[in-house]
C-alpha cells in the first residue's frame, strides 16, 4: 500500500489538468507551453499531463527543447520527497479515516450504495477502500482505471523529465511541499470529499472518452478544451476551485518571479489548470505586467 499511496500522491492533486488561458485557441504549432523572459534569462511554464501512455512519447520538440534549455527542473512538490519515511506516514495518517469511522459512515448508506454500483459499472471494487477519506478513494479508484485504460502514472510528464534531470545532474525543487498538498485534503470537508468521490465514480464512465480528448487538447495546446472541462468540474464547488487552484497560485507567484532574476533558464511544470484562465498563473503574471507568450 506504501507504493501505491506514494504513486497516488505524485498525481493526485497534480492530475487535475483543467482549464483555460487567456486569449484561448487551439492551433497545431501551439503546445500547453509558455515564456516569460527576465533581463537575462528564460521562465518556460509547462502544463502537465500527469499520467500518460507509453505511446503519447515523443513529447513535441519545443517542449524537449525547453528542457534541454533549462538549468533547473521546478516542479509543484519535489517528487524525489516522496522517498521520505516521514512522508510516506504523513501519507497513510491523511488517507486514513479516524475513530474508527468507515467510508460506508461518512457516505451513509444511499450514497454508498450509490458509489459502490457506480465503482462495479467501472469493474472497480470500492470495498477495497472502506478505511480511507473519500479524497483518497476517489484518487486511487480514478488512478486505478486509468491504470486499466493504459496509462501509468510513472509514464507522466512530471516523472518523465525527473528522469532526465537525474540523469543530466539538473537541480530539482518544488513550489510547495508535500505537506502542503496533504494539508488541502485534510482541510477539506467530509461531506465534501464525499460528493467529489460520488462525482467522480459518476465520470468513469466517460472516461475513457474524457481522458483521450484531454492528451489531444494538451498535445495541440487546445486551451478552449481546458476552459470547457473546468467550469464542469471544478467550477460546481467554488470553494474547492478556490483551494485547489486559486489560492496555490497565488503563492507560487513571487517563487517563479524570482526566478526571472537569475542568470540561468528554469522549467517549471505544473498542472495545465494552474497555468489557465482566471486568477491562473498566466493570468497572475500578466497582472504584475510579466508577458505570458504561448509556444
Amino acid at each position: 500500500m506504501r507504493r501505491d499511496l506514494r504513486s497516488i500522491l505524485a498525481w493526485a492533486l497534480l492530475a487535475w489538468t483543467l482549464g483555460t488561458a487567456a486569449p484561448a485557441r487551439a492551433d497545431p504549432t501551439l503546445h500547453c507551453l509558455w515564456e516569460l523572459h527576465g533581463k537575462h534569462n528564460t521562465v518556460y511554464l509547462l502544463g502537465s499531463i500527469h499520467t500518460l501512455r507509453a505511446s503519447d512519447y515523443p513529447l513535441a520538440p519545443a517542449v524537449v527543447d525547453a528542457y534541454r534549455s533549462a538549468k533547473s527542473l521546478v516542479m509543484e512538490i519535489d517528487l524525489d520527497e516522496l522517498d521520505s519515511a516521514a512522508v510516506q506516514a504523513e501519507m497513510l495518517s491523511s488517507a486514513t479515516l479516524t475513530d474508527g469511522k468507515t467510508l460506508h459512515d461518512v457516505l451513509g448508506p444511499d450514497r454508498y450504495a450509490r458509489a459502490q454500483a457506480l465503482a462495479r459499472d467501472a469493474g472497480l471494487d470500492l470495498s477495497l477502500f472502506d478505511q480511507f477519506a473519500p479524497w483518497f478513494a476517489a484518487e486511487a479508484l480514478s488512478q486505478l482505471q486509468l491504470m486499466q485504460l493504459g496509462f501509468d502514472p510513472s509514464s507522466g510528464v512530471e516523472m518523465y523529465f525527473l528522469g532526465r534531470a537525474r540523469t543530466d545532474g539538473k537541480s530539482i525543487a518544488g513550489l510547495e511541499t508535500a505537506h502542503d498538498q496533504l494539508a488541502l485534503f485534510e482541510s477539506m470537508p467530509l461531506e465534501t470529499q464525499a460528493n467529489y468521490l460520488v462525482a467522480s465514480l459518476e465520470q468513469a464512465r466517460d472516461l475513457p472518452k474524457d481522458v483521450n480528448d484531454m492528451v489531444r487538447a494538451w498535445q495541440r495546446g487546445d486551451t478552449r478544451w481546458f476552459e470547457t472541462e473546468v467550469k464542469s468540474d471544478l467550477g460546481r464547488d467554488p470553494s474547492v476551485y478556490q483551494s485547489l487552484l486559486v489560492s496555490r497560485n497565488r503563492k507560487w507567484i513571487a517563487r517563479i518571479e524570482r526566478l526571472l532574476d537569475d542568470d540561468e533558464n528554469h522549467l517549471v511544470i505544473v498542472g495545465t489548470a494552474h497555468l489557465v484562465g482566471r486568477d491562473s498563473v498566466i493570468d497572475l503574471l500578466q497582472k504584475d505586467g510579466i508577458a505570458a507568450v504561448q509556444r
